[in-house]
C-alpha cells in the first residue's frame, strides 16, 4: 500500500472514531451496563453519524404519512418530528439465547408539517388543508429486534439487525392543533379542536400505529447501520 493510500486510509479511520459516541464496553447479558453505555451515546445517535451513513433523527423527517383509516383519510407531507434527543432509555438488554435486542423508551415529541383531511374522526365530519402541530407529552415505545451475529468485510464479528415488532403506550397527554379546518370556518374548527383535544386518548389508540409507522421504521435503520459499522470487540466484552 503506498503512503498516500495509507494516510488516507488512517484519516478516514480517525474521522469515523472522532465522531462516534465515547462507548462504554459491556457485557452483552449485563443489561444495566448496556443501558447507562446506550444513554451516554444517545444524544450523538441521534444528532446523525454521516461517517457511517446513519439518518439525523433529531428532527426525525417523513416525507409522507397516509392514514386511510375508520373512515377517515389523512395525508401529512413534509413532517419533522422533534424530542428523541430528549430521550430516556428505560431498557435496553440483549437476549442472546433468542438473539433478540429489546430497547424501551420515552420521549416527549412534537410533530409539525402539512395536512388534508377528510371524512370522519370518530364520530365527527371532519375536512381541512393546513398545517398541523401535534405535541405528545410522553410517548413510550417498547421495540423488540431479532438480530443475528454476521461477519463484516473484514471479517469481524458485527451484530446484524434482521427485523424488529414495537408496541407503544400514550398515557399522558396529546395536543392537536390544525389550521384551515372547515375552510377558515371558526366555530367549526373550534369545536373540532376541543373534540379532538379532549378525545385525545381515543384518537391515539385508533391512529397511532400508521402515525408511528415510519419513525420506528427510521430508528431500527438507524441502529441496525450503525450495530453493522461497528466490529463487536470494539462495542462489547467479547
Amino acid at each position: 500500500m503506498s503512503a498516500i493510500n495509507t494516510f488516507v486510509l488512517l484519516t478516514q479511520v480517525i474521522f469515523i472514531y472522532a465522531a462516534l459516541p465515547p462507548i462504554e464496553k459491556c457485557q452483552l447479558s449485563d443489561s444495566g451496563c448496556v443501558l447507562k453505555s446506550s444513554q451516554n451515546a444517545l444524544s450523538t445517535f441521534v444528532a446523525g453519524i454521516p461517517e457511517v451513513g446513519t439518518e439525523v433523527l433529531e428532527p426525525v423527517h417523513i416525507d409522507i404519512i397516509k392514514i386511510d383509516l375508520s373512515g377517515l383519510k389523512l395525508t401529512i407531507k413534509d413532517a419533522d418530528i422533534k424530542g428523541l434527543k430528549g430521550t430516556v432509555l428505560d431498557k435496553v438488554s440483549f437476549d442472546t439465547g433468542k438473539k433478540e435486542l429489546r430497547v424501551n423508551f420515552h420521549a416527549a415529541l412534537v410533530l409539525k408539517g402539512k395536512y388534508k383531511a377528510g371524512g370522519r374522526l370518530l364520530i365527527l365530519p371532519i375536512s381541512g388543508d393546513g398545517d398541523v402541530t401535534i405535541k405528545i407529552k410522553k410517548l413510550e415505545l417498547f421495540l423488540t429486534m431479532v438480530y443475528d451475529i454476521v461477519k463484516n468485510e473484514n471479517g469481524k464479528d458485527v451484530i446484524d439487525l434482521k427485523s424488529y415488532k414495537y408496541t407503544y403506550e400514550n398515557n399522558e397527554n396529546t395536543h392537536f392543533k390544525l389550521t384551515n379546518l372547515f375552510n377558515g370556518n371558526k366555530a367549526l374548527s373550534d369545536a373540532m379542536h376541543t373534540f379532538m383535544n379532549d378525545n385525545w386518548k381515543a384518537i391515539s389508540q385508533e391512529f397511532g400505529d400508521p402515525m408511528l409507522e415510519k419513525p420506528v421504521e427510521k430508528i431500527f435503520t438507524a441502529m441496525k447501520t450503525y450495530l453493522r459499522s461497528q466490529p463487536l470487540d470494539e462495542i462489547a466484552n467479547v
